[in-house]
């Protein structure tokens, strides 16, 4: 549906001088494999160790060795990437919680590091097959885990007096991780799978999964990513003909706007329901408050990277907040009030920047580089509405944001270079 430009014509380089070799383009799609895996959490209730956090890292640092100079001179620099990432870094000088900040630092930052060179390394293909089998790994995983696991499709009550609750989550922690996720895995299938068979089956998987789960606010960001990548495709061919598509990008647009509005309304009443509470409006409001009164506490620099909400060891600060609101939220169940309870306002400003160019320059790319447009672009819709009630500015999406900029920062002669496998041609 959408392939490389016919404008883009990639020279032939010399796979020795311009090119990373078949090791090194493994190694990188291997760790960009595991760091999507590890920071979206597909296992996460299996407590790994952190250590799993440095292994994306490791490879990445490996293939540079074996990276030929060429290659690494051309590594873009972001400014914005390497401004969440010292903010995030330096959370630890003053943090209110040492212990999970440590951790969550320890487990997200070389993966990020590690998704930005892989970026900066690899032509867009080879991105895309990575991102394709992170997709169904962690969909594998899941049904695995459904099937062997009881504990998987239900979500077990730790509080007195709150009943167990259904949602299928896998080995996600909870099934509002699991289906971000599988959003995610949505579009990335939608644009990159390159088999028609297996596109088809994992789409029909994830659809399963996501209904399984009986997340209103899953279910409402899977309907938007799709009608998302209709909307973009139709928008991005409108130009060749407006008069076929025009009634059809119409529809489109209609239909997605209703879609954001009807979830939206959907995803706040469900705020609150892994609680056992009663789903109204003012539940919702009670979190919010809260977390508006402990970002006055610490305006510019937040209470440190994962701080707050850790349910061993509870902070005074944390529970300053669960007393407030009357219960233990796990988040401040909006995107940006949980990122500025983290990073403060500096954060939340240098993340923004970051989104924001992450979003023109896909804009901007929708004519020579389709591909990479949609997937982006497509994501980005979908994480600013889920970000409405949940948290999905950090982990994995930091991950995938990271990755998606330092992608679209490459120039077009080095993104759409011939993948590994067709480089035996001109050796």
């Amino acid at each position: 549906m959408l392939e490389t430009p016919s404008a883009v014509r990639v020279p032939r380089f010399d796979p020795q001088g311009h090119r990373m070799g078949p090791v090194g383009t493994l190694a990188c799609q291997v760790a960009l494999v595991v760091a999507l895996l590890w920071t979206f959490g597909a296992a996460g209730s299996l407590f790994l160790p952190t250590s799993v956090g440095m292994i994306p890292l490791l490879l990445v640092l490996g293939a540079l060795v074996l990276a030929p100079k060429t290659v690494v001179l051309q590594l873009p620099v972001s400014f914005s990437v390497l401004g969440i990432i010292t903010i995030s870094l330096a959370s630890l000088a003053w943090t209110v919680d040492p212990g999970p900040t440590s951790i969550i630092v320890r487990g997200l930052i070389p993966s990020v590091v590690a998704a930005a060179l892989v970026a900066g390394l690899l032509p867009l293909r080879d991105v895309g097959t990575a991102l394709v089998w992170a997709v169904r790994i962690a969909v594998a995983i899941t049904v695995i885990a459904l099937i062997i696991d009881p504990t998987t499709r239900t979500h077990l009550a730790t509080d007195q007096g709150v009943d167990d609750y259904a949602g299928w989550h896998g080995y996600f922690t909870h099934k509002n991780k699991m289906t971000p996720f599988l959003v995610v895995g949505i579009s990335t299938i939608a644009v990159f799978d390159r088999s028609i068979v297996l596109k088809g089956g994992t789409l029909a998987v994830i659809g399963t999964l996501m209904v399984g789960s009986t997340s209103a606010t899953g279910l409402s960001a899977g309907f938007l990513v799709v009608v998302a990548l209709v909307w973009l495709w139709i928008f991005q061919n409108s130009k060749r003909d407006d008069l076929r598509t025009s009634t059809l990008f119409f529809s489109a647009s209609v239909l997605g706007l209703l879609g954001m509005v009807a979830g939206s309304f959907a995803s706040l009443a469900s705020i609150t329901s892994a609680y056992g509470k009663e789903l109204t409006f003012s539940g919702r409001t009670y979190i919010w408050s809260a977390s508006i009164d402990a970002i006055q506490r610490r305006p510019l620099l937040g209470h440190g990277v994962g701080a707050l909400f850790w349910q061993q060891d509870v902070s005074p600060e944390t529970d300053r907040i669960w007393r407030q609101v009357g219960f233990e939220a796990n988040h401040a169940h909006n995107g940006a009030l949980d990122l500025a309870l983290q990073l403060g306002l500096v954060g939340l400003i240098i993340y923004a920047v970051l989104w924001l160019t992450v979003f023109r320059k896909a804009w901007g790319s929708l004519s020579d580089r389709p591909k990479l447009a949609v997937w982006a672009l497509s994501i980005l819709f979908a994480q600013a509405f889920m970000s409405i009630s949940e948290d999905v500015y950090l982990g994995g999406w930091l991950t995938l944001l990271v990755l998606m900029k330092v992608l679209l920062l490459r120039r077009a002669e080095s993104l759409y270079a011939p993948p590994v496998a067709q480089m035996t041609r001109w050796a």
